[in-house]
């Protein structure tokens, strides 16, 4: 699987995969609040896989959306989506990149207070994706903690400023404000 593919199943953790039938659409929407991520990391890849020109649109609720129509690429999504596993059957190169893309999506680097431990999330309603996540980590000799379930949302931890340090080299994440945060983190 080519990589970039990759990456934007793996962003797809925070999209939506839409099929419109009094319409005939079928489409994928991306949601951030982040305008420059769309553009920078989504857009590029719809454009090198889908060949499709895409912008991302500002919203009232302070949000940017990015959408592309595909058929093809809503059966592959969709494929995907409902079985994360099967990406653990592409290359390695694909799989840290659909977790680069799923971190970007859907990680979060929180500011760490004074004392206490270093540690970075991936946040999923669906707990499937983040054992698949977890399995990838790990075979990448990246320790992850266990998987926790709280009001419906798991959560998959990654402590130690020396795994998180190490998730970064590997993983290399792109979004923005996470890359950032992630770098404030570990200096």
């Amino acid at each position: 699987m080519n990589p970039d593919l990759a990456y934007l199943l793996g962003a797809a953790g925070d999209a939506s995969v839409i099929y419109n039938k009094k319409r005939a659409e079928y489409y994928i929407e991306y949601w951030q609040k982040n305008y420059k991520w769309l553009e920078q990391s989504v857009a590029p890849r719809i454009k090198k896989l889908f060949n499709k020109n895409v912008k991302s649109i500002p919203k009232k609720n302070g949000l940017f959306l990015m959408r592309f129509y595909s058929k093809s690429g809503y059966e592959l999504f969709k494929k995907y989506l409902s079985n994360s596993t099967l990406i653990l059957e592409e290359t390695n190169e694909a799989q840290l990149s659909y977790v680069r893309g799923f971190f970007d999506a859907e990680g979060s680097a929180p500011k760490r207070k004074h004392g206490t431990t270093y540690r970075i999330h991936i946040y999923q309603k669906n707990l499937e994706p983040l054992r698949v996540i977890s399995k990838i980590l790990s075979n990448n000799g990246i320790i992850v903690g266990n998987l926790t379930n709280s009001r419906d949302i798991g959560l998959l931890p990654i402590r130690g400023k020396s795994n998180i340090a190490y998730f970064i080299q590997n993983v290399k994440p792109e979004h923005p404000d996470k890359t950032v945060a992630l770098e404030n983190l570990c200096k």
